[in-house]
């Protein structure tokens, strides 16, 4: 599979609440059921204009045990990403229009341990034609680490190879293998605006079960949790992606408004170590 970075996945830009950077941060935290902003940048865009690289790291002033996560997203937030190190090879959370809240099953959190490095990128994009600002983040909810006994990452099963024909509908498919034994508890369906329907299939011992099979709609992508289950090493997730081209130019993979995606993003327990997954 080709190898590419998170970070040109999903993109960019930072601040904090937890981590060291422009705005003030708390000494300690007391896990509630309060949600408090871990990182967030404010922005401004002209008409038309769209941000898709701009990039921030800050460092985490103590441990932060998460056991939930939802974008800040005002209109023109086209998608977020958290990650972990400087490079962007490691997401935590990725969100897109319309996404809600993901609140991880009882005993698993997401930790992030005191002096990690964790960026936030943001793809920003101005469709009006006024001036248009904002603030986009990430907001977590901090859990008691006495109570976790797992902890939890995502990855992105899927195809990378697009190459979408101009006034033709076209169905791309992508299988993962996977490598080691994990439970699966959350997908966020992910393609850009080409998209009209997404599928995931999972493959387990055999026998296939469908966890996702409906219309895309851009505007409203939702993170769709249910049940834990359990993959095996050599069970498979499957990702069939139809899109429509209108246009009049073929369309391939990238992280810009104007290319497309194909993902379906699984958040599992325990933590594996495969961010994408294509055979």
């Amino acid at each position: 599979m080709r190898a590419v970075s998170i970070a040109m996945v999903f993109l960019c830009a930072c601040g904090s609440n937890g981590a060291t950077g422009d705005d003030d941060t708390p000494d300690s935290a007391t896990p509630n059921d309060e949600w408090t902003s871990l990182i967030s940048k404010g922005w401004e865009l002209a008409p038309g204009g769209e941000k898709t690289s701009d990039l921030q790291i800050d460092t985490t002033d103590r441990e932060i045990v998460i056991g939930g996560l939802r974008p800040l997203s005002p209109v023109g937030t086209h998608h977020t990403l958290l990650f972990r190190g400087a490079s962007g090879a490691n997401a935590i959370f990725a969100s897109g229009v319309g996404t809600g809240e993901l609140r991880f099953p009882p005993g698993t959190a997401m930790k992030i341990p005191k002096g990690q490095l964790i960026g936030l990128q943001l793809h920003i994009f101005n469709q009006t034609d006024g001036m248009l600002s904002g603030t986009s983040g990430i907001e977590i909810l901090e859990v008691d680490p006495a109570t976790v006994t797992e902890e939890v990452d995502m990855f992105l099963p899927g195809p990378q190879d697009l190459a979408l024909a101009p006034q033709t509908e076209t169905t791309v498919s992508g299988t993962c293998t996977v490598k080691s034994n994990y439970k699966v508890f959350a997908l966020f369906p992910h393609m850009h605006q080409l998209g009209t329907h997404l599928k995931t299939t999972l493959t387990i011992g055999g026998t296939e079960q469908i966890l996702h099979d409906e219309k895309y709609e851009f505007e409203h992508q939702a993170v769709l949790s249910f049940e834990p289950t359990q993959l095996n090493a050599g069970d498979k997730v499957k990702t069939d992606c139809t899109f429509m081209n209108p246009g009049t130019t073929t369309v391939g993979y990238g992280e810009s408004s104007s290319t497309e995606m194909c993902y379906s993003i699984l958040y599992r327990f325990p933590k594996g170590t495969d961010e994408f997954c294509e055979d």
